[in-house]
């Protein structure tokens, strides 16, 4: 069973529901070339591209996907089941990259080892949110921002992984809600469990291997390279991420 970068003893605080902002909208399927697109050009914004006339809301599907069958391709072998809840106890959310034409299955990141696993569910009689609040974390930068489609609402400095344990880049997406309990604490008041692993954690790490984006105790490592592959943002930030964020939402990391 693989564990959140952080120690279990945050599992108790769990939160079983949590009633965030949600929209439900008809607009398109934001995949991840989409996201990579508008991360490459918001840093570049020019006044010709700003005059440029309004392309379509980019929007992210997230889909309910507990208990889901995995295949291969639409209809193909089967590669796996997921699990009704996370580790940490969570309902299982996932973000859905594409579908197919006839929204009869869609194409979603899945929590597996190694990153970037992907696979193909029925969407029928599953629940489906559309949501246009994700997360573009730049290493480079070591910034986090808070992002409503192409528009960068808050841009927040972020510590980031030691150059023994790199966080790792890639598109992956909210598994866990966990108010921890002790604000004081060395993650923090609040974690957000990502779908990523660490693949490369330091010498003599127990806390497991779970991605997350969390408070810190230490402030000196936010906007430093300084953790085992977590992200390290203030308690501000991660009030204002609460706020937006729920299970299933976009977080992309990028070189």
């Amino acid at each position: 069973m693989r564990r959140l970068l952080l120690t279990p003893v945050l599992v108790a605080g769990l939160v079983a529901a949590v009633a965030l902002p949600w929209q439900r909208a008809d607009g398109r399927i934001a995949t991840p070339s989409d996201v990579a697109g508008v991360v490459r050009a918001l840093p570049h914004i020019s006044d010709a591209q700003a005059a440029a006339p309004r392309r379509a809301p980019l929007r992210f599907t997230i889909v309910d996907v507990a208990g889901a069958v995995v295949h291969a391709h639409p209809g193909g072998r089967v590669i796996g089941t997921i699990a009704d809840t996370t580790p940490l106890g969570s309902h299982s959310w996932a973000w859905a990259f594409k579908t197919t034409r006839d929204r009869a299955w869609a194409k979603v990141g899945l929590t597996w080892q190694p990153n970037g696993r992907t696979g193909w569910i029925r969407l029928a009689h599953r629940a489906r949110i559309h949501t246009a609040y994700w997360v573009d974390a730049d290493l480079s930068r070591r910034t986090l921002s808070l992002m409503r489609g192409r528009h960068r609402l808050v841009v927040f400095r972020a510590g980031i992984g030691a150059p023994i344990s790199p966080t790792p880049t890639g598109h992956f997406y909210v598994t866990d809600l966990v108010p921890t309990g002790d604000p004081s604490g060395p993650f923090g008041w609040f974690a957000f469990g990502l779908s990523g692993h660490q693949p490369h954690l330091p010498p003599g790490w127990s806390g497991g291997n779970q991605l997350a984006i969390h408070g810190t105790n230490a402030p000196s490592t936010i906007g430093a390279a300084a953790s085992a592959g977590c992200l390290h943002v203030t308690s501000a930030a991660l009030a204002t991420l609460k706020r937006h964020l729920r299970l299933g939402s976009p977080v992309v990391i990028h070189p």
